[in-house]
């Protein structure tokens, strides 16, 4: 009953409507499933070429087919069905940078990449934690893309944690705090590979833990994670949308509905020369959240030692690869 009541209580949708009125919306609904991302490659003789995709699934044990799918206006569309075959690559926690490497169409893209070839010539990129070497089974309509399904002639799997994609954005799984045993938080083992473990959850579970705090700052100002992120690249200078995308990492549809909202709020403009820029009324925006982030920092902080946020400081800023804060 309580749950019911709960349920009848809580707060209506953000956005809702018909599809076909506003496909923008709807695409951020569909973001709303959390899902994987891929690396999905085919070759014949020279040519290689691979696209990052979150589309793929699994369809059956046996036989074993697995699906994914692609636009009809994609590019790479008459590789995948003309040579027959196809690898799929399953990235790992530390691979944001392969998926923005093969995010849109771009030269030498395997030339930048780790990999070897599997029984057809696909590649198997190095670091992923799955391959999967598949032969084209069908190919199904599926309105503005091609549905193929692929049967899995061979696969492999690799220790790691998957790379994860919701919302428009990258993320990395985080063990749910109601699924942790109450011990496993209190109890610190002999081995070493479980203290470096379980530090390493706790970085992720506090950034996750403290952005989500932040969400209720955001919310008073108007901004979303996309376009808080857009507004503090910009504030660097006028970048292109690809450039957006990359030192944001966020997915290519996020990018382009976070400009499309801050244009209508009048808090960027497009360059003659394609890039974009912060507007005047953005600036304000983005020094409100600056100023914003600042305060709750220091809120969140208050009660901490100075020596142990020193601490802190200088650990994350070798595990970033900086050397250390000084």
């Amino acid at each position: 009953m309580n749950q019911a009541i709960d349920l009848l209580h809580s707060p209506g949708p953000v956005e809702e409507g018909n599809p076909a009125d506003d496909f923008r919306a709807f695409r951020r609904a569909l973001g709303q499933f959390a899902t994987g991302v891929t690396v999905i490659a085919t070759s014949a003789g020279d040519e290689v070429v691979g696209m990052a995709a979150n589309s793929f699934s699994t369809v059956s044990l046996d036989p074993p087919l697995v699906l994914w799918s692609i636009r009809k206006e994609s590019k790479s569309l008459p590789s995948f069905l003309n040579n027959g075959h196809f690898s799929i690559n399953v990235l790992g926690e530390d691979q944001m940078e392969v998926s923005g490497l093969f995010g849109r169409p771009q030269p030498n893209q395997f030339g930048q990449a780790k990999w070897d070839a599997g029984r057809h010539g696909d590649p198997l990129l190095e670091g992923a934690i799955a391959h999967f070497e598949c032969v084209t089974e069908s190919v199904v309509d599926g309105g503005d893309h091609h549905i193929l399904i692929g049967r899995v002639e061979r696969f492999a799997r690799f220790d790691g944690a998957p790379l994860l994609f919701a919302q428009g954005q990258y993320g990395v799984p985080v063990a749910h705090p109601d699924a942790i045993p109450a011990s496993a938080s209190t109890t610190v083992n002999d081995g070493q590979e479980s203290e470096e473990s379980l530090f390493l959850s706790l970085v992720k579970a506090a950034d996750q833990h403290m952005s989500t705090l932040f969400q209720e700052h955001r919310q008073e100002l108007g901004v979303t994670v996309a376009t808080g992120r857009i507004l503090n690249r910009l504030s660097q200078g006028p970048c292109a949308a690809d450039t957006l995308e990359l030192e944001t990492f966020l997915g290519e549809s996020a990018v382009e509905d976070a400009l499309t909202e801050l244009v209508q709020k009048g808090q960027v403009a497009q360059l003659p020369g394609g890039e974009w820029d912060l507007t005047d009324e953005g600036r304000e925006v983005r020094g409100a959240l600056r100023r914003s982030a600042e305060q709750f920092t220091v809120e969140q902080l208050r009660g901490i030692p100075a020596q142990d946020l020193a601490t802190a400081e200088r650990v994350l800023g070798t595990l970033l690869g900086r050397g250390g804060i000084a």
